[in-house]
């Protein structure tokens, strides 16, 4: 009976997540596509475009590898329609997160923190995104559930949870940030477990040989890929930390993470978070584990504070222990059980709203104005079709969505890696002057053809009307709402057809 229970629990829980796949609809970042699914539909079906992270060898394949091998089965069936080849990693990933929830709840054995974590509006929108970031989070979810210390392990000498520590590392270098310290106060701990001390000594050569089974693995799938010898971790340091090239895409204040980031992940948790430090100090000899997780959360933060280029989902793995917490100071409210329960409801229960509009409304189109765009061209001769799309950099996602190897112009936004002098990617050229960009590029240039579709938010299409005058519109799709809208972003996106 136990065991129909924990079934029928895991059971719900894929279902639950199978739910949100068909639910979010709508596009968060570009690396959900360009750093997963466009990789891996070059891999499985050899063109694609790769990004500049691809091209200096930055990004590990290991993740990308796994989606790729998923599109050769369907190739190798002639199953590869697109709404598989797109639905398909989707499926997988809420497999993955569903069994992440398992975990947690197996950790905590707190109901009402397993529903807070499935209710969680900033995860329901990314877990089963193709984010590697996402990947990272349900990972770190279960190592943390079968750490000796935090977790639930059955033995203190265990190290079951180092084998996904180290790919989880190798694949991303900065899960490193928060998975050190931990890894570190398991061994540091053991100094006062009694157990056999022949298997303490010979705990940190088993460490080692798990950490470096993980990057040979690792390393041989990335030189295999990348058809040369290659340390991913490496090269992502040197570009990264040494280069600090993450600057180009954005810097944030170095308390961004504190006042916009937590308050955006958490919603109304955020408030008991905040109380769970006076009730962790208060009771420290009570709450230990409570204070190791507090303590993990606020180096990370520190970590990444330092960092100039922040985002949202840089912190998504600290949410088990941030959830965790939070609940620390909602369990010992000095009030009724009954009135305890409500307020948990409520927290629990707050941002639906916000997280259904995000999911299926906010930035739906660039997915929707791809799909116009396959319907349109599978109708014609794609060889003799070519695309311009003028959207900010990596808006809309491309032959993965597509499935159809069609020449493809779009306005790219590479760092400046070579150091030219007073450089501007094509992207800010393009919406510094849009004409003479247009001018520059086709008009005036004899040896290229205009372009048979143009896609292009609303915004834009106003200012290169004299560009679009030989051009019908046969799509168009909603954005976002124009007050959400920031940048070059519009409210509609536009798919036009030269006549």
């Amino acid at each position: 009976m136990h065991l129909s229970k924990k079934f029928g629990l895991l059971l719900l829980l894929i279902l639950w997540r199978l739910i949100s796949v068909i639910v979010v609809r709508t596009a968060h970042v570009p690396d959900e596509y360009w750093q997963s699914l466009e990789v891996a539909h070059r891999l499985a079906f050899g063109y694609g475009y790769l990004t500049w992270e691809w091209t200096t060898m930055i990004r590990s394949y290991m993740y990308p590898f796994l989606i790729s091998i998923l599109y050769r089965i369907l190739a190798k069936f002639s199953l590869d329609y697109i709404l598989l080849l797109t639905m398909l990693p989707r499926v997988f990933q809420a497999i993955l997160v569903a069994y992440a929830d398992y975990r947690f709840y197996q950790w905590t054995k707190n109901k009402w923190m397993l529903i807070s974590l499935c209710l969680n509006p900033f995860w329901y929108y990314c877990a089963t995104r193709t984010l590697i970031n996402s990947v990272e989070t349900a990972c770190t979810i279960i190592a943390l559930s079968i750490h000796p210390i935090l977790g639930r392990a059955i033995s203190r000498l265990s190290l079951k949870y180092m084998w996904i520590v180290g790919f989880l590392c190798m694949i991303r270098p900065t899960a490193a940030i928060m998975w050190l310290p931990l890894c570190y106060i398991h061994i540091y701990c053991l100094r006062y477990i009694r157990c056999d001390a022949l298997e303490k000594k010979l705990l940190p050569g088993r460490c080692v040989l798990i950490c470096f089974t993980c990057a040979i693995i690792s390393i041989l799938v990335d030189c295999y890929c990348y058809g040369t010898f290659v340390i991913t971790p490496w090269k992502f340091f040197q570009t990264n930390v040494l280069k600090n090239v993450g600057n180009t895409y954005g810097i944030k204040h170095w308390l961004w993470y504190i006042y916009t980031a937590l308050p955006v992940l958490l919603g109304l948790h955020f408030f008991p978070f905040l109380i769970s430090f006076y009730s962790i100090y208060k009771q420290s000899f009570f709450l230990a584990k409570e204070g190791i997780m507090l303590g993990i959360i606020c180096w990370t933060l520190l970590i990444y504070s330092s960092l100039s280029h922040k985002e949202f989902r840089f912190i998504l793995p600290l949410l088990p222990l941030l959830i965790c917490t939070s609940f620390t100071s909602l369990k010992h409210l000095n009030i009724n059980t009954n009135i305890r329960k409500r307020i948990i409801a409520m927290f629990t229960c707050s941002n639906i709203i916000i997280g259904l509009f995000i999911s299926m409304i906010h930035q739906r189109g660039t997915l929707t104005i791809m799909a116009d765009l396959r319907n349109e061209i599978t109708r014609t001769n794609t060889s003799l079709t070519d695309t311009l799309i003028l959207t900010p950099c990596h808006s809309t996602p491309l032959y993965s969505h597509l499935h159809v190897n069609i020449s493809i112009r779009f306005l790219t936004c590479e760092p400046n890696l070579s150091n030219t002098e007073n450089y501007i990617d094509e992207a800010d050229q393009f919406f510094a002057n849009a004409t003479v960009w247009l001018r520059d590029n086709y008009i005036n240039n004899v040896k290229v053809m205009l372009p048979t579709y143009v896609i292009a938010f609303d915004k834009v299409a106003s200012e290169i009307s004299e560009f679009l005058c030989t051009y019908k519109l046969i799509a168009k799709e909603f954005y976002t709402y124009r007050s959400l809208t920031v940048g070059n972003y519009g409210e509609n996106i536009l798919l036009y057809k030269r006549v």
